[in-house]
């Protein structure tokens, strides 16, 4: 199951998951103001304004691929790689870590170094 789905529940049903604590339930009614769902999508408004869409486990992989080694200019570092995620209208709450395990896992990235202070 997705990362959003008690989210999408939420918004389409109004019951909140039951394994929630007391505490638990009111962070999670004040984080579900950020999100709303248009039939099929869930999309997260955030902080800046920018309506991003929700995006499964099963597609990231594809996203972080396309947006990392693309062929008209790709292999950036992580900072670069999520901007070009976040600008394509993509968002998961463990986008900064994944597009980081990416990049160092990446070989291309990794043989090529940094400019020394030399040059």
């Amino acid at each position: 199951m997705p990362w959003f789905t008690d989210v999408a529940n939420f918004l389409v049903t109004s019951i909140v998951p039951c394994e929630l604590y007391s505490n638990q339930r009111k962070k999670f009614k004040r984080d579900i103001l950020d999100y709303y769902w248009d039939e099929p999508y869930l999309f997260k408004i955030c902080n800046d304004g920018v309506i991003q869409r929700c995006v499964s486990e099963e597609k990231q992989m594809g996203i972080l691929d396309a947006c990392h080694s693309s062929p008209y200019g790709g292999h950036h570092g992580g900072a670069w790689t999520t901007s070009k995620v976040l600008s394509y209208g993509f968002y998961w709450p463990t986008l900064y870590k994944d597009v980081g395990e990416l990049v160092k896992r990446c070989d291309e990235c990794q043989r090529a170094g940094g400019i020394s202070k030399k040059d």
